[in-house]
């Protein structure tokens, strides 16, 4: 990781406290790969971890707003009602496999926790990408102490990906 990242990964159970948002894709988490591109390998963006996907779906892990959800099937980014950003991306090789993506939600929009967004096609984007896999990154915000994530199995809309821990508020 980054001397920047503010993500701790564990290997054992969760930390248990702060904010919890669970997976939007079912896969095996890991740090991102040299695959995943300079900008993820080198540490630059810092609080990211890949998932190498397995199903079919992402749906939404927390209730909140979609901002942008590139048609092409490439990225979508997700606001959470505490200010949180999460930006899910697929790898640069599936950009033009836009049969591959369905999007499910438009943009600008509402969501619910557990809510479908995307359909994707494994089958014929493995073609471009194996194993196929997602980028997720929490975006820096000044509410955050640490992020914590486990590495292993996570199934989509049950287990959490990320914990945040919250900086405590400063009295006035």
């Amino acid at each position: 990781t980054s001397a920047f990242s503010k993500l701790t990964l564990h290997t054992e159970q969760h930390p248990g406290r702060g904010i919890e948002i669970r997976s939007p894709v079912s896969g095996l988490v890991s740090q991102p790969s040299l695959d995943a591109g300079p900008m993820y390998s080198s540490g630059l963006l810092a609080d990211t971890l890949q998932v190498q996907v397995q199903g079919q779906q992402l749906i939404a892990p927390f209730a909140g707003i979609v901002t942008s959800a590139d048609r092409g099937g490439r990225q979508i980014v997700l606001h959470h009602p505490q200010g949180l950003k999460l930006e899910i991306s697929f790898p640069s090789s599936c950009e033009q496999q836009t049969l591959g993506f369905h999007w499910l939600v438009p943009q600008r929009s509402k969501i619910n926790a557990g809510q479908s967004l995307l359909q994707f096609d494994p089958a014929r984007l493995l073609r471009w990408c194996h194993p196929l896999y997602c980028l997720l990154s929490i975006s820096d915000h000044p509410k955050i102490q640490r992020l914590h994530s486990k590495t292993g199995y996570v199934a989509a809309g049950q287990d959490p990906l990320f914990w945040l821990e919250l900086k405590a508020a400063v009295a006035s």
